[in-house]
């Protein structure tokens, strides 16, 4: 991240040695072996992805990883997935680091607990809406209710890999019947316009 001092531009960069999980709980089925692979993260964006260790619960991966920070940031994290050739791979744990933490390991070699990552923790940005409940009587006397959803922006969604293509989706569901409807997808932006309307009966 560039930053001015008194004239000079100050770059700063983060060099990281990703050396190894162990102990990494072992899969609910037959094969108790997981495929793994660890990514770092500033925030929410992954800048940097391993290579993947097959049918190990300890694995070894060795990799250095050296960037300039592009921008501020509040956690350095790691999270480590367990590859699904069929499904979306599964996230088994990660580390967090704060920014200003980060100075206490410089140059060390240190083991950090693996925590868990809740659904939640996952979820990152904000979405302006605007929603209107109606009730219209109809020419036989029966009363229907009509809501229209504006979904107007998002701020601060995450950037996987680089990229954010983001659209939005409103969906209604019901005891009889379900109803979804998306927004057109909005291009290389993590803070999206969109000001679409969505009714539903």
């Amino acid at each position: 991240m560039a930053v001015e001092e008194e004239g000079l531009r100050v770059f700063q960069s983060v060099k990281i040695k990703i050396g190894e999980a162990k102990n990494i709980p072992p899969y609910p089925g037959p094969n108790k072996m997981r495929d793994c692979y660890c990514t770092v993260n500033l925030d929410q964006e992954e800048v940097f992805r391993t290579k993947t260790i097959e049918k190990s619960l300890c694995p070894f991966y060795g990799e250095d990883f050296y960037c300039e920070i592009p921008r501020s940031f509040r956690h350095l994290s790691f999270y480590i997935f367990d590859r699904d050739v069929f499904r979306r791979d599964s996230s088994i744990g990660k580390v967090a680091v704060k920014k200003e933490d980060l100075q206490k390991y410089h140059g060390k070699d240190h083991w950090f607990p693996l925590q868990p990552v809740c659904a939640d923790s996952e979820v990152q940005g904000k979405v302006h809406l605007e929603l209107r409940l109606s009730e219209v009587i109809t020419d036989s006397g029966v009363i229907c209710h009509k809501l229209a959803t504006r979904v107007l922006e998002c701020q601060d969604l995450p950037i996987v890999n680089g990229q954010c293509d983001p659209y939005a989706a409103v969906s209604l569901l019901g005891p009889s019947r379900s109803e979804a409807k998306k927004t057109k997808v909005k291009r290389k932006t993590n803070n999206p316009q969109f000001d679409e309307v969505f009714f539903f009966e």
